[in-house]
This record gives structure tokens, sequence and C-alpha cells, in this order.
């Protein structure tokens, strides 16, 4: 197992950010290594809402809600030969809000083998991706969607 925590001050409120966030699907816009994030489940997003995902270096994946504590606190996990929690705490800070990631990998199978490499390669990636949420959070009007 590894773990990759990050963090990145963003000037919108905690509840901007985790309504935009939470939703998987907006993703797309911020990530670039995202290809596709469909939502499974019906009704609005919390606890046990399921989306299948795709990233450049994944297979598809469903991906699960596992913590839902709006507006502070939420957590996906998704299996595959990598298996991933992502868990993020939102606190207010002034008129912004500080983001902190963490990113608990577990490796399966084959990967264990070149999981050492991969891993630098996932922690680059995870401090572009939060560059890439301040950017678009910022620099964007923000739309929730359930």
């Amino acid at each position: 197992m590894a773990v990759i925590e990050n963090s990145v001050q963003i000037n919108r409120s905690p509840e901007e950010v985790f309504d935009y966030l939470v939703d998987l699907r907006n993703e797309l816009e911020w990530n670039p290594d995202a290809q596709s994030m469909e939502k499974l489940t019906d009704g609005p997003i919390g606890l046990g809402t399921k989306y299948l995902a795709k990233w450049k270096q994944s297979q598809q994946l469903e991906v699960e809600c596992i913590r839902f504590e709006r507006p502070c606190r939420w957590a996906y996990e998704n299996g595959g030969a990598l298996s991933v929690v992502f868990d993020v705490t939102l606190t207010s800070q002034g008129s912004g809000t500080l983001l902190y990631s963490r990113f608990e990998a577990h490796p399966h199978g084959l990967l264990k083998l070149y999981f050492p490499v991969l891993l630098q390669s996932l922690k680059r990636g995870e401090a572009q991706n939060m560059r890439c949420i301040k950017q678009t959070l910022e620099q964007t009007r923000v739309n929730s969607s359930s």
C-alpha cells in the first residue's frame, strides 16, 4: 500500500468545492487523464452512489462513494489491479477552502512488481490534479449536478 497526500487552497466556499468535486462527472472538465464518467445510480449523489469510470491508464472501473459528509468530507473507492480509496477533507479558511486529499493505493497481482515505478507517476499526477482543480474552480462558474 502507498499513500499520496496533497492539499491546495481554493478561493471558493466549501459548499461549492464539495458540490462540484463530489460529482465525478465533473472530473472530465479538470483531469486530462479522465476519459469517461457515467453515473450508474439514480437519485442525488450520496453514500453508495456509483460511477463507471475510465482513465487513460485504467480499464473501466466501478467507483463507489463510501463517505459523504456535506460540505466537509467525501471518499470514493474502486477495485481493479490498483484499488484506490480517495478521501477528501475540506476546511473553511477565510473566504476560501483548504482541500486536503489522501490517495491510498493498493496494487494487486503483477502490478505489485512495477508499482514502485508507477508510484512516482501517481505522485506527480495527483499534485497536478490539485493544480487543475484549483484553476478550474477559481476560473469557471461552478454548477452542481446530481
